[in-house]
This record gives structure tokens, C-alpha cells and sequence, in this order.
């Protein structure tokens, strides 16, 4: 007996080409949108994160540089105008001998190639002499000129073979440290006369004066020998302390270039701003104006940035590099050459 083919209630049937070709389409166009949308946030982040690093770069830098001008020839109570330290070091380093009105703040104009920092050709650098701004007390010892000096503590680290002023604004005197004591309490330094011409002092000190370090810092641009991401250069600020091994203090400063705030008449007052290589007098600058290309170290656009820069009296042109740069300006007064004028005597 045959049986009926009963007829389905439903079928199914497959996409046509038409409908697979119109899917894919739109697939494609959402993820083409999406990525255009990754692409522009990474673009925007890249960007803000690149604006984010000169302001840091250009506050940091800036932040040291002007601290260390404001205090350029500070000796504790006196200005150098007002007392000449007495200096017992043998075979003195150039920075001490240069220890004077006219070289308390100075510095050198569009530096050459191969010059002796190894700084950035056509850059300008800086150098500021002062004592720290940190001092310890006499303690101890201070019955005879040529007697150890014994402090409260030792709260600038000093250590052997560290160039001191003692001083308690009547007199000053500059020696090496021959030997710094260890420990907490009191610290003894001597001033033995195998590193300094004589072991006596200019007087017996008493409990009113201060020891503080001799301080001379040159602040310069220079190659760090580093690149970035994308195989660019890395500069940096850097900077060498009393002769010794050169800092980089941070990266991405391309340039620097300084003016010096001269008083031509004595009143007290700039009267004029000139690059190094036309200041009339160094002992008559009473302020600095410096000038610093800053970029965003790592790549921050998308195309290369071919533009020149006016830094102050100076336009440069710094390689082509995917960089964010800006020019930031600052203008800071040397409190102890300001205080030397005929307005605060």
C-alpha cells in the first residue's frame, strides 16, 4: 500500500550573492569607520600626550634655570661687591679662580663645533658661581684660626675634598676640605695645608658664622646620543658642576639661547639686553633672559615639522622631525646683584 507524500509546512533557503555582497559592503564601511576612529583617537592622544611633555619639559627647565640665577653670587649675607672671601685653596679649579663680579653670571654666544662642553652648535650656555643656599653652624673649635671646624650636622653632604666658604658676614674664607667626618652629631672638617696654601683661616670664627659649598654651574644643550621611536635625535639640557662629570636634567630641549640684562648707568634698573658676545661689562648684569626650544621627544604628528624658530635675538632651524615644538621664555633677576645698587643702600 503506497503512502501519501505529505507536503512540508516550511523551507529553507541559503543568502543570495546579492545579500552576501551587500553584508560584506557594510562590514567592510563599519570596520573601515571604526578603524578611522581608532586612528584619529590614537592621532589625538599622541598629540595631547606630545603637549603634555613640553609643558612638563619646559617648567622643569625652567624652574632651575631661574632658581639658580636668582641666587648667581649669593654668599650668604653679603654680596661679593660687599666682601672679597679670602681663598686658601692650592691650585684653585677655573671656576674658582673666576670667582668675581664680572663672572658670576656669564656665558657663552652661538657656541662652535666641537667646542669643549660638547654642546649644540650654534646653542648659547650659562654658567652661575655662588655658594649653596644651605648652611651649617659653627660649633666647635673656635678659639684658634688654624683649628678643625666643627659643624652642626652636615646637611649639604659635604665631603672630602669639597671647596667650602666659611663666613659670618664680617669675613670669608674659601678652603678645601681635607678631611669630613662621618656620623651624625657633630661633623669636623679640616682644611689641612697639603690642598690649601695655609691651614689658617683669616680669623678665629665663633658661633655666628656658616659653612656652605662653593658652587659653579654651566648649563648648556647638548645630544644625548639617544633617539626616539622614530630613529630621531634626543637633545637634552645638561648640566656641569664645578668641573665635573656633565647631567642631563631633561630631554627634549633642542636649544637655548640667552640675553643678559645689563645696568649701563648704575641705577639699579636693565637698561638693555645683549647676546654674550655684547655685554659691555658681566659685573654690571643684573638679570637673564633665556629663551628654550622644547619638543615632545617622542613622535607626536603626523607629518615633519620643517618650520624655523625665533629664540630671542636668534632664528634657528632644527632638523625636520614628527615633533611638537614650542618656544618657552623666561626672564629672572640675580637678587644679590639687584641688592648691590644705589636703590638699597
Amino acid at each position: 500500500m503506497a503512502h501519501a507524500q505529505r507536503p512540508l509546512s516550511g523551507h529553507t533557503a541559503g543568502f543570495s550573492l546579492v545579500e552576501i555582497m551587500v553584508a560584506l559592503t557594510l562590514s567592510l564601511l563599519l570596520l573601515g569607520a571604526v578603524f578611522q576612529i581608532f586612528i584619529s583617537t590614537k592621532a589625538s592622544y599622541r598629540m595631547n600626550e606630545g603637549l603634555a611633555r613640553l609643558q612638563e619639559t619646559a617648567r622643569f627647565a625652567a624652574d632651575i634655570l631661574a632658581g639658580d640665577i636668582r641666587m648667581a653670587g649669593y654668599q650668604g649675607c653679603m654680596t661679593l661687591d660687599q666682601l672679597t672671601p679670602n681663598v686658601i685653596v692650592k691650585n684653585p679649579p677655573s671656576e674658582l679662580l673666576l670667582y668675581d663680579t664680572a663672572n658670576l653670571l656669564r656665558g657663552q654666544n652661538n657656541l662652535a663645533s666641537s667646542n669643549a662642553l660638547g654642546a649644540l652648535a650654534g646653542s648659547d650656555s650659562l654658567s652661575i658661581r655662588k655658594v649653596s643656599s644651605t648652611a651649617a653652624h659653627l660649633t666647635g673649635n673656635m678659639a684658634a684660626i688654624n683649628a678643625n671646624i666643627q659643624i652642626d650636622g652636615n646637611p649639604t653632604g659635604f665631603k672630602q675634598n669639597d671647596i667650602l666658604m666659611i663666613t659670618d658676614c664680617a669675613n670669608a674664607d674659601i678652603f678645601k676640605a681635607t678631611t669630613v667626618s662621618s656620623g651624625g652629631g657633630t661633623v669636623t672638617i679640616a682644611h689641612a695645608n697639603n690642598v690649601n696654601i695655609t691651614n689658617n683661616l683669616s680669623k678665629a670664627y665663633q658661633s655666628d658664622a656658616r659653612v656652605m659649598a662653593f658652587e659653579s654651574s654651566t648649563y648648556y644643550v647638548a645630544d644625548t646620543t639617544r633617539t626616539n621611536a622614530a630613529g630621531e635625535p634626543i637633545h637634552a639640557l645638561y648640566v656641569q658642576r664645578l668641573g665635573g662629570t656633565p647631567v642631563e636634567l631633561v630631554a627634549g630641549v633642542e636649544n637655548m639661547q640667552v640675553l643678559y640684562g645689563e645696568d649701563g648707568n648704575a641705577d639699579g634698573s636693565v637698561d638693555s639686553y645683549a647676546n654674550a658676545g655684547a655685554v659691555a661689562d658681566f659685573a654690571n648684569v643684573l638679570s637673564v633672559r633665556i629663551a628654550l626650544l622644547v619638543n615632545s621627544v617622542a613622535p607626536a604628528s603626523t607629518q615633519p615639522d620643517s618650520a624655523a624658530y625665533t629664540l630671542l635675538d636668534e632664528t634657528v632651524n632644527p632638523p625636520d622631525g614628527r615633533y611638537l615644538r614650542k618656544v618657552f621664555s623666561l626672564t629672572s633677576t640675580a637678587r644679590s646683584r639687584e641688592l648691590r645698587s644705589a636703590a638699597f643702600n
